[in-house]
């Protein structure tokens, strides 16, 4: 059924039918009444089809199925009175403009969704702008998308011929999407484009929606809508805006850490202390850079520690290998020397043992003969012995031969211990090597451990015994009996113990030092812990924090919990310290010979300190002082 609202219905019909309006798709089932039409026929909504607001003595409106830019579909690209007759079509009747988010009606009128709920929100009743319907119960609105995109397809060309006239005809931009630019990752996007949406250019705090220019010419036109308050495209608009109040969070409560809008911080908020948002972030920012540059550094010195990590696992790595093939080389060494030795013990035990017996078959030899002799003499004096021819016996016994002189055998016997020491000779001639081994061996390690001298070791003059002296440059001690300074006994400070530390405390890695004793007939050194007894009796040991050797009598001694002597072929003149903080080590050294001392092992839970004491001066006979000697590596 075809409806006219005036007499130029047919032309309007012929028109419509010549500029290619109408599709092969369903039929309107009833005409859309015009808003600025004289009067309303009537309006019934299209079945998925686009439904007029305003068409100025229109009989019929076209149905678009889906889409804007498909076969036979309206074509406002050409001439001018084309696209004026089709936007007129899609015009909202409130702000006069291209529908923007388009809603209906129960009662089939088309509108903007923001200018229908503006509306609303200032009429008493909820009611139609065009037939003045009232409905019981605010109409739930949706938005028709069909409808919206032909919207969008004028809205885009209006704004493209805007652009095209600032550019002075340069062409420019002709690339660029219809209807603006389009977001990029980062930017706001309009939240009333249909498909790929175009960058916004303002945001509305009231309808908590971001707009493109297209879009926003309604709250640009509209009375209702003008009033709404518009900011720059903001993102994540819902968190920005108070729920309760509806307006913007502008404001920085410090005393509750939140954002607060303006009614929010008159009501609740009014003793705390309050700051606009724009501030806060400025000293947020500040502090965030300092934060950014302090993790900065971290990283820095993290990653560096990282790389010196690295360099270690590769350091130890060429270490291990260098170690093994330096130890096979020792025990194949060892091995050959076992083995030398051993062909060597065997060879002379043979020997010995081939002497022995011939010897002993010598002898074994000449008694045989001696008793063949003798056998023989006895068989004929026994045969003379039981004759009875008388005269026969004394013609015989004359004849006999003379008998052999006797031999004395009483002092010939064979040694049958041949081989006594000769086993502990031949371990004692290895053991000699090993030892020039275990020389080289400590040598090797001795150099080794002098990398860790670091010529950090200074005397700390607060912790110095009132008897001690030392000199300006802190490496240099002795014992003055007779004299006492007058500095002050403070708490670090040894009495009356004659001790010194070092300055510094050690608390990790490895370190090395050595002390240059000379001929002194007394002195203590080692390391104690930093809490450890400062006044009155001082337990030397390691259950009173002092890992010590100490030379008293001629004899030197490790401080452990028995004073254990050590058996030195020689006094050192000059003894390296080596302490590793991690492995609770702490090592000494004859540096002139090349010799290791005593080794304490010991878990630290603490810092540790060098000690030094040149011990009481024995009138006279031990005044030479302690000195820390530069490491020279040997």
């Amino acid at each position: 059924m075809w409806v006219c609202a005036g007499g130029g219905g047919t032309q309007d019909l012929d028109r419509l039918r010549s500029r290619s309006w109408f599709f092969s798709s369903r039929a309107l089932t009833e005409a859309v009444q015009c808003s600025v039409a004289v009067q309303c026929v009537r309006a019934v909504q299209c079945v998925r089809a686009v439904q007029c607001v305003r068409a100025v003595q229109c009989v019929r409106a076209v149905q678009c199925i889906r889409a804007v830019q498909c076969v036979r579909a309206v074509q406002c690209v050409g001439s001018p009175g084309t696209r004026s007759l089709s936007e007129e079509q899609f015009q909202c009747s409130i702000c006069l403009e291209v529908f923007v988010e388009p809603v209906s009606t129960p009662c089939g009128h088309s509108f903007c969704k923001a200018c229908l709920q503006g509306y609303w929100n200032h009429s008493r009743q909820c009611v139609c702008p065009m037939c003045k319907k009232s409905f019981s119960k605010k109409p739930e609105l949706s938005v028709n998308r069909v409808l919206a995109e032909i919207s969008a397809h004028f809205q885009g060309l209006g704004v493209a011929e805007a652009r095209t006239g600032q550019e002075d005809g340069s062409g420019e931009g002709q690339g660029e999407a219809v209807g603006g630019d389009f977001a990029r990752p980062g930017e706001v996007a309009c939240d009333s484009c249909i498909g790929r949406k175009l960058k916004a250019v303002r945001s509305c705090l009231h309808c908590r929606g971001s707009y493109c220019e297209a879009h926003l010419l309604p709250h640009r036109r509209v009375k209702a809508l003008a009033a709404h308050r518009l900011t720059p495209p903001l993102p994540r608009l819902d968190d920005q805006v108070c729920r309760k109040h509806q307006r913007l969070l502008e404001l920085y409560c410090r005393n509750d850490h939140t954002c607060v809008c303006p009614s929010c911080a008159d009501a609740t908020h009014r003793t705390h202390d309050i700051v606009s948002v724009e501030r806060e972030w400025k000293r947020k920012m500040s502090h965030l850079g300092k934060r950014r540059s302090e993790v900065k550094h971290l990283i820095k010195e993290r990653s560096k520690k990282l790389e010196e990590i690295k360099q270690s696992i590769k350091v130890i790595k060429s270490s291990a290998q260098r170690e093994l093939e330096e130890s096979w080389k020792v025990y194949a060494e060892l091995q050959r020397w076992v083995e030398q030795s051993q062909a060597e013990l065997v060879a002379q035990i043979t020997e010995r043992q081939q002497e022995a017996e011939r010897q002993a078959h010598e002898f074994a030899h000449a008694l045989e003969e001696e008793l063949a002799q003798l056998r023989k003499r006895s068989s004929e004096l026994e045969d003379l012995a039981h004759t009875d021819d008388k005269l026969l016996l004394l013609q015989r016994l004359p004849s006999l031969p003379p008998a052999p002189e006797p031999k004395d055998w009483s002092g010939v016997s064979v040694n049958t211990d041949l081989y006594v020491g000769t086993v502990r000779s031949s371990v004692s001639a290895l053991l000699e090597k090993n030892q020039d081994l275990l020389r080289r061996l400590y040598s090797r390690e001795l150099r080794k451990l002098q990398n860790y001298a670091t010529g950090e070791v200074f005397l700390d003059p607060a912790t110095a015994q009132r008897s001690l002296g030392l000199s300006t440059d802190g490496r240099k001690v002795w014992a003055e009996e007779r004299k006492q300074t007058q500095q002050q006994d403070g708490p670090q400070r040894f009495h009356p113990a004659l001790f010194v530390l070092g300055r510094e405390a050690l608390s990790s890695g490895r370190h090395y030092w050595e002390v240059d004793v000379g001929s002194k007939t007394a002195w203590t050194l080692g390391v104690t812990r930093q809490s450890a007894r400062r006044k009155g009796e001082i337990k030397l040991g390691p259950e009173g924090g002092f890992w010590c050797l100490w030379l008293k009598g001629g004899q030197v001694k490790a401080l452990s919990s028995t004073h254990l002597p050590l058996l030195l072929p020689a006094l050192p003149s000059k003894v390296g310290v080596y302490l590793d903080y991690e492995a609770g080590q702490v090592s000494f050294y004859d540096v002139k010979a090349h010799a290791h001392l005593y080794t304490f092992m010991d878990a630290f839970t603490e810092s540790v300190l060098p000690i030094f004491s040149p011990c009481p001066a024995h009138d006279g006979k031990n005044t030479a002082p302690l000195i820390i000697s530069a490491v020279k590596h040997s």
